[in-house]
């Protein structure tokens, strides 16, 4: 019998890492940091992987980097492959009683100031365990948390956004008290703010967040908006211009507040507070890996609300 594909062995698993890396930066010049290596040498590796395989894997160029059609194909089906090497490592290695393998957690920004976020502590009770994690972790936008856990890109993820993408998990930890600022060089700032109406925002230029959740969208159905943050960070910066107003975390703001730089408007009319999700796969595409670091963030989370 006949296969057109070779069978794998260990280069292929190391060239099909590197096209993994260069497809999620998005190209190779932004992957050589991820890499450890030169451009040259990651092309070198890509035209290798498509010799092998003999199909054409992406195009590279200075009209930027795409994949092929074919080369969406192979990615899919390497993110299935490493995830099932990683869940074989795991399964061995749990039965010697240690945690082995890659996880890879992916988190909504700017979480570090929360007082209710377990993560650190999850983390800790996690790492006190005899294991060889290889651990990933990565700060992303809220509403690309879930999209990466449904791709198959990270293993967990903590996000402000849901949109129910089939085959996930949605697990609420905490709520997070959202309010709408202003910054000082605003012509709201030296106003009753706890007086301010719907009305007397209609004109005024609100920082749309670019995740929803449907207590956002709520919220924000009527108001007029010239920009959109994907960030937490870039929000901040665009109130604090004086141009805008629109949401933050209360402990995040809190800073800025104490400084004079930001005022919270109505909290009583326009505060919020929003669920934050850990998002995982399903139960029966969990390894035992994932399971203990979501059972510890769960365990956590449930132990800080007490």
């Amino acid at each position: 019998m006949r296969f057109d594909i070779p069978p794998l062995d260990k280069i292929d698993i190391r060239l099909l890492k590197v096209f993994k890396a260069v497809t999620e930066c998005n190209g190779l010049a932004a992957a050589e940091e991820t890499l450890n290596l030169s451009r040259s040498t990651i092309s070198i590796h890509i035209s290798d992987l498509e010799t092998r395989f003999g199909i054409k894997l992406c195009t590279r160029g200075p009209s930027g980097f795409a994949l092929t059609p074919e080369g969406k194909v192979v990615y899919e089906a390497t993110l299935r492959l490493f995830g099932e090497l990683n869940s074989f490592r795991t399964t061995v290695a749990g039965a010697k009683g240690r945690l082995m393998g890659e996880l890879s957690i992916w988190l909504m920004d700017n979480m570090v100031t929360d007082p209710q976020n377990p993560f650190q502590t999850a983390l800790s009770k996690f790492r006190s365990r005899p294991n060889e994690v290889e651990l990933t972790i990565n700060v992303v936008p809220s509403n690309d948390v879930e999209r990466g856990v449904y791709d198959g890109r990270c293993d967990l993820g903590i996000t402000g956004s849901r949109t129910d993408l089939t085959d996930l998990i949605y697990e609420e930890l905490h709520t997070e008290s959202i309010a709408l600022y202003c910054g000082s060089a605003h012509p709201l700032f030296s106003r009753d703010l706890d007086a301010i109406t719907d009305e007397e925002l209609s004109d005024v230029d609100f920082v749309r967040r670019g995740f929803v959740t449907h207590e956002q969208e709520m919220v924000e159905t009527n108001w007029s908006s010239s920009v959109t943050s994907m960030h937490t960070e870039a929000t901040l910066q665009l109130i604090l211009t004086g141009l805008h107003v629109g949401y933050l975390p209360e402990h995040y703001a809190e800073l800025w507040e104490r400084g004079g730089q930001l005022r919270r408007i109505n909290f009583a009319r326009f505060g919020v507070n929003w669920p934050v999700y850990l998002v995982s796969r399903k139960l029966d595409h969990q390894s035992a890996l994932i399971a203990a670091m979501r059972n510890d963030l769960i365990d956590v989370s449930r132990a800080m609300k007490r």
